[in-house]
């Protein structure tokens, strides 16, 4: 037995890593990828993404790791959402009522953000003085920015007027006749940026960036209001790019989002913003592996790789175990960790040495993933559908991967109870919209194919497919065969 054999074993790896990037150490061994690019140079401010695909540990990148950029990360995670709910503009049209709170939710945050560094100027003490008087100190929490019910403005901070009338303060709580607040709170996140963007330059800081992570924790339905509330962060941070790119100044909120979130927001310029200003994580065999190679090499040395903790022979059907496992993944890298995890913990309970994954581990690994990935499609699918488990109950009682759509009719028709209002052809289709099944779609040459949404979302929902395909992780938890008998 070689040296490298011996280190390469996993008996020295403890696992690949937490599924949950807030609680991994992924700056260890974090890939770099394009989306980290587009967000350095300014060129999206929307990272849109299905769950687990990285956008958390993007954010953890610009705001704990290597990055140069002044970052601040933002977490949404148990933000007071029925406060800001109340602090809303209504002289402004339905769909931008959230708007000139998330702008000033925005500026206080960037200027907390300037004033924590050794930065001098005329506007750092007019900001210091506006902060503390109103928050108590220069670094207020996210969520306490739109909790007081007055903001005082001193005569010696900042002096924003509306209509020629200089503010004394701005009364957040309002009645619901009075439509003053909008233009109050914009006059004044006005005072505040222009008074950021002057330091920013005194102190030649470059771009300031905030991120905005985690907006769907917590999130159990996506009703109206928070539909508004969303769509006006979104507006409010392509707002505030676009006018302090105007004079000169670099100034980047960058929001993180779901993409199933994401496709259920509607406005007027959305389609322009994900053709010019979204980046659209995805993952690919390739990325994946190099992935997984990052964190090989960080827990067992330079010289380890897939190739040296995996036994070389091929899965039934001539499969790689590399191929194996992605099939019964979302292309995530979350997917991927959570199988390889349980896997290890598979190979460890045998007793040689060294150890390597062989064919049985993955395979013996594939129920307990499966039950996780139906875990992760209920956090997803239940915000939109809370009855799902009808519709895969009915996958179930066909027994096989693939089925037609009038046994799905029948066996979904016996289980969709009375508080389900999704009938066949919707089910089917949110079926693939979460990608837990695929439709048959036929080539011009006699061949075919699944059509799944995660690996080819451009062929979009054919309302006149009849024959199906569920997801192969799903397999073993909805007790399918491969074929019917």
């Amino acid at each position: 037995m070689s040296i490298d054999d011996t280190e390469h074993s996993l008996a020295n790896l403890d696992s690949f890593g937490d599924v949950a990037a807030e609680d991994d150490a992924v700056l260890d061994y974090f890939l770099s990828t394009r989306a980290v690019d587009v967000v350095e140079n300014g060129r999206s401010f929307l990272v849109l993404g299905r769950k687990g695909t990285g956008k958390t540990a993007i954010v953890r990148y610009f705001t704990e790791g290597r990055s140069t950029t002044i970052s601040k990360s933002l977490s949404l995670r148990g933000y007071p959402w029925n406060i800001h709910a109340q602090r809303i503009d209504r002289g402004a049209s339905d769909i931008e009522a959230y708007v000139s709170s998330w702008r000033f939710l925005i500026a206080v945050q960037l200027a907390s953000l300037v004033i924590s560094g050794n930065v001098s100027g005329r506007c750092a003490g007019f900001l210091k003085k506006f902060l503390e008087d109103n928050y108590g100190g220069t670094e207020p929490q996210l969520s306490d920015v739109l909790r007081p019910s007055r903001l005082t403005l001193s005569k010696f901070s900042l002096q924003p007027s509306v209509m020629g009338n200089q503010l004394g303060g701005v009364d957040l709580e309002r009645s619901t006749k009075d439509h003053q607040l909008g233009l109050e709170l914009n006059a004044l996140s006005t005072s505040i940026i222009d008074a950021v963007l002057e330091l920013a330059a005194d102190n030649n800081l470059g771009s300031l960036n905030l991120h905005f992570d985690e907006l769907d924790q917590g999130l159990s339905r996506i009703d109206d209001k928070r539909r508004k509330m969303l769509i006006g962060l979104i507006i409010a941070s392509r707002e505030i790019r676009r006018e302090s790119g105007k004079i000169g100044g670099k100034i980047n909120p960058v929001v993180y989002l779901r993409s199933d979130i994401w496709d259920e927001l509607q406005f007027s310029d959305k389609n322009k913003v994900s053709q010019t200003a979204a980046f659209h994580l995805g993952w690919d065999k390739v990325s994946l592996i190099d992935l997984v190679n990052e964190r090989i090499k960080a827990k067992l040395g330079d010289s380890a790789g897939w190739e040296s903790i995996a036994t070389p022979d091929l899965m039934r059907g001539s499969q790689s175990k590399w191929n194996h496992i992605l099939a019964r993944t979302f292309l995530r890298p979350r997917d991927v960790i959570q199988f390889l995890n349980i896997a290890l913990s598979k190979s460890k309970a045998r007793d040689e040495h060294p150890i390597r994954f062989t064919n049985q581990d993955i395979v013996d690994s594939r129920d307990e993933y499966s039950a996780y990935l139906k875990q992760e499609l209920d956090d997803e699918i239940r915000q939109h559908w809370p009855h799902w488990d009808e519709a895969l109950q009915a996958c179930s009682a066909l027994s096989t991967l693939t089925f037609d759509k009038e046994d799905f009719r029948r066996e979904y028709d016996k289980r969709k109870s009375t508080s389900n209002a999704v009938p066949t052809d919707e089910a089917l289709r949110l079926l693939h919209r979460f990608s837990v099944i695929g439709y048959e779609r036929r080539s011009g040459y006699g061949g075919s194919s699944w059509a799944f949404q995660y690996t080819d979302p451009e062929a979009g929902w054919d309302n006149t497919a009849t024959k199906f395909k569920v997801h192969l992780g799903l397999k073993e938890y909805a007790k399918l065969r491969e074929t019917r008998q």
